[in-house]
């Protein structure tokens, strides 16, 4: 899934699967190119909040 943060970055994000982590998603920083979705440059995991954000497509 594809969301776009409150401060306007864009994250492929997935469920982490602990209870105690239930308002944060494991993401991954994407860029929009030639109308598919990519990874950046040195992108890795990290934590993304949920509260604020909004899905921008599903898979």
């Amino acid at each position: 899934m594809i969301i776009e943060t409150s401060d306007n970055r864009f994250f492929r994000v997935r469920e982490t699967g602990n209870r105690d982590l239930a308002h944060v998603w494991f993401g991954v920083a994407v860029k929009r190119s030639k109308g598919a979705w990519i990874e950046k440059a040195k992108a890795r995991e990290i934590l993304v909040r949920k509260a604020a954000s909004r899905i921008v497509e599903t898979a």
